[in-house]
């Protein structure tokens, strides 16, 4: 019992002071004790064991590194051809919708935060043949925590089964459990922060190298996944990457540029065909639903341009 007392004491004490049992051993290592030597191994076993289980997840912002495979000065050779910083800010733009239906299946999909508290999402995730939707939520990530949230309940404002898309805007807000709530500061910060802008026109292009999208991670939060482009946009909605079950395809995901430029989303009609629908298709649709007078946002008014005049004859 007094061996153990004193290895006890031995211990606590020689944990506090590794660095003096290393000094030590690296003067002289004849001059530490069974014991000693063994806290030491014992010590620097964990101190390795900690650096190889570092979770490669870090919050919302882990990166697929796109140079995977290169040498370092591969790396920073094509870092400084590219000389661009990758804006994640879109990341929290990005929201999972759960659409329920009056016949009590669900379907559940991506979708982004569009200015005045609407979303975007693909048309055959909100629409379920002649069944009507009882209710959406949506569901997003705080820069201040990692883990989703319920943000707000939805409500259907347009539906296009011809262009595959959906809009919806919300109908009451939550608290993070889909509670209905009243409107906090939170609700506001996200909705003055974290909206996608849809009519930033930067020349659309379908030459692109990488394109950035949000796949989720093993603690439900967002993370930033680089997708290589190798063929066509098209292609692209083809991709099967889905990280919600009983889906082959990732409806309602949007991708962007290294600049966090809106490029597109992925939408699919009632036949679940997924289609890679344009910013530019998809900034025309919104002006379409201004004209039709289905949304009045000023600022639609102010970005949308005026409709055309009809000539006198």
């Amino acid at each position: 019992m007094k061996k153990i007392i004193v290895f006890l004491c031995v211990c606590l004490f020689c944990f506090g002071s590794e660095d003096a049992l290393m000094r030590r051993y690296l003067k002289d290592p004849t001059s530490l004790t069974p014991e000693e030597l063994k806290i030491l191994q014992e010590a620097q076993k964990q101190k390795k064991s900690k650096t190889h289980k570092q979770e490669h997840i870090k919050g919302s912002l882990e990166l697929d590194d796109p140079y995977a495979g290169m040498s370092a000065e591969e790396k920073k050779k094509k870092a400084s051809e590219e000389k661009i910083v990758i804006n994640q800010d879109w990341i929290y733009g990005t929201a999972v919708i759960t659409t329920t239906f009056l016949d009590g299946s669900i379907k559940r999909s991506y979708g982004i935060l569009l200015r005045d508290g609407m979303y975007l999402t693909s048309a055959n995730m909100v629409y379920n043949q002649n069944v009507y939707a009882r209710a959406s939520y949506a569901m997003m990530q705080d820069d201040s925590t990692p883990p989703f949230l319920c943000v707000a309940k939805l409500s259907i404002k347009a539906l296009d089964l011809q262009r595959g898309l959906a809009v919806l805007e919300t109908a009451e807000y939550t608290d993070a459990y889909c509670n209905v709530r009243e409107k906090s500061f939170y609700h506001d910060r996200i909705y003055a922060k974290n909206w996608v802008d849809v009519f930033s026109n930067f020349g659309d292009s379908e030459k692109y190298g990488v394109l950035y999208s949000a796949t989720i991670s093993a603690i439900n939060s967002f993370l930033t996944k680089a997708t290589p482009i190798e063929g066509s946009l098209e292609d692209l909605a083809h991709t099967q990457t889905s990280n919600f079950a009983g889906y082959k395809y990732p409806y309602g995901k949007a991708y962007y540029t290294r600049e966090g430029r809106l490029v597109g989303v992925i939408g699919a009609k009632n036949d679940d065909e997924p289609i890679f629908i344009k910013r530019a298709q998809i900034a025309s649709f919104l002006c379409e639903l201004k004209e039709k007078k289905i949304l009045e946002n000023h600022f639609l008014k102010v970005l949308c341009p005026p409709p055309l005049q009809k000539s006198r004859e």
